[in-house]
């Protein structure tokens, strides 16, 4: 069922030994085992063809000598191939792309995938995530010559025996396969160590550059994310029916808070909430295409504002326009479009940990990598410079899972106790630009509660809202500089726990 090739230039002892571990955890019956001693008289994609050649199963894998497989990894990639027919090519690690300079890792943290421990002699074992476990295989367009397997009924092309000789023989093969439309994925179904870690030597830039004569007018290439990994996660039955009221200020935008407003009802008990669009200057017509549409269903409202200030236009709607039977605020931006039941992943949060703060949602651009994956607050150790981002911010499948206590959350798309929220004072409405949902993350930190990231996801189709003016960049400056700064060293002895030194 599975041909396996690799290269050696060991001993007898440590090749039978290796042997007998593919033997040992393949997990299948079939399995042909093709060792080539090798001591640098061939290339890996010699080695490789030569295989091929020799292949008596369609199934072929071509790997390291110095790795260690877990038990069925065998079985469990025939059952890759057989579940994804589509896939000729799969491996353990890969990147989504390829750059013009030829070193595929040049965007590591966004666009590299997989899993990979590593365990060389003399030092404890850890792990490499690129992605977290996924239950689909991971599309690629380059995959490490680490673990490299196919179907060799179905590729288009061999190792190209013309680049490298230990390095570039994976890309190649790889790419020109990619090219002439043969898919590749990167598997999480079963884990791999590799012995030992690899460094760039000579060889390496000098095959480099042989591969990019080849390949440079076909780069970069760049694979974004087919789909949004929903979780296949069991809803909690809610103990006690909340009320949950979701704030969405709008301004001339009634396509994008058509489809957030549509995306809760389709998602969301309706029963569960009122919804209130706050719109904040548009023209009469939108505002009347708003009204109508919004008459279309239950628990909804429109209240006007002559003027946008986000702090402001939330807090007085909490203040005037909220009930004192609503449990819990959803803050909520006009071009969100919820893609799950956000609102009962949420309350499932604040039922399972008493002290939430604030509970968030992963977020997507749309073109699927991430937006948001909660608030990173970081401190820059040779600038002396304290700062916050999103965490992920550009990734395509590096992303956290399930519930997990972060930083805080963006109030594009955030939940939090109304009680909770009239603790905290509300927003700080002396913001001018933003910033003011991770002041009041980090204000619920210093009051003692904890802020989560749930199951919940949902696309944000950020900076279709935005006002692009030249001023932005020099309010959201002011606005770190005069305010979240210092509030951030006034508390630092609260916040240094969540304070990633980079």
């Amino acid at each position: 069922m599975i041909t396996i090739i690799y290269s050696t230039h060991k001993d007898e002892q440590y090749n039978n030994k290796f042997k007998q571990h593919l033997q040992q955890t393949v997990g299948v019956d079939g399995v042909q085992i093709l060792e080539y001693q090798n001591n640098n008289q061939y290339s890996l994609a010699q080695v490789y063809n030569s295989g091929i050649t020799e292949s008596i199963y369609d199934i072929v894998v071509c790997c390291h000598n110095d790795i260690k497989l877990e038990k069925d990894w065998g079985k469990k990639l025939i059952d890759d191939f057989i579940n994804n027919p589509e896939f000729a090519i799969i491996g353990k690690a890969g990147s989504c792309y390829f750059p013009e300079s030829g070193v595929y890792w040049e965007k590591l943290q966004q666009t590299m995938v997989g899993q990979v421990y590593h365990h060389p002699d003399g030092y404890k074992k850890w792990l490499n995530t690129y992605s977290p476990k996924l239950p689909f295989l991971i599309p690629v367009v380059s995959i490490d010559g680490l673990f490299i397997s196919f179907n060799k009924t179905k590729i288009k092309h061999k190792f190209d025996e013309t680049i490298g000789k230990f390095h570039f023989y994976d890309h190649p093969f790889c790419l020109s396969n990619y090219l002439d439309g043969i898919k590749l994925g990167v598997t999480s179904s079963f884990e791999i160590t590799h012995q030992s870690v690899g460094q760039p030597n000579q060889e390496f830039f000098d095959s480099k550059e042989v591969f990019l004569k080849k390949f440079k007018k076909n780069l970069p290439l760049d694979l974004k994310p087919e789909k949004i990994h929903i979780p296949n996660t069991q809803l909690k039955k809610i103990k006690k029916t909340p009320k949950v009221s979701i704030i969405i200020p709008t301004k001339n935008k009634f396509n994008l808070v058509k489809d957030c407003v549509e995306s809760f009802y389709e998602y969301c008990d309706k029963n569960l909430f009122e919804l209130i669009v706050a719109d904040t200057g548009s023209n009469d017509d939108e505002k009347n295409l708003i009204r109508e549409f919004l008459s279309n269903f239950n628990n909804t409202k429109l209240i006007e504002y002559d003027y946008y200030n986000f702090s402001k236009i939330n807090n007085d709607v909490v203040k005037n326009h909220v009930g004192e039977e609503t449990d819990y605020l959803l803050f909520c931006n006009n071009d969100i479009k919820i893609i799950n039941n956000v609102i009962q992943y949420m309350v499932n949060v604040f039922e399972e940990n008493p002290l939430t703060g604030t509970v968030g949602a992963r977020l997507h651009f749309k073109d699927n990598t991430i937006q948001h994956d909660g608030i990173m607050v970081f401190y820059m150790e040779k600038k002396n410079y304290l700062g916050v981002t999103h965490s992920n911010l550009g990734n395509y499948y590096n992303f956290q899972t399930g519930v997990r206590e972060v930083v805080g959350n963006t109030a594009a798309l955030m939940m939090i106790r109304k009680n909770t929220f009239l603790k905290c004072e509300m927003y700080n409405e002396n913001y001018t630009e933003c910033l003011e949902d991770v002041e009041l993350n980090l204000k619920c930190i210093t009051l003692g509660y904890k802020n989560y990231m749930s199951n919940a996801v949902s696309y944000h189709y950020e900076s279709q809202t935005r006002n692009e003016d030249d001023g932005r960049v020099e309010r959201f400056n002011n606005d770190y500089k005069n305010l979240l700064g210092p509030f951030m060293i006034k508390n630092l002895q609260k916040l240094t726990k969540y304070i990633k030194t980079i």
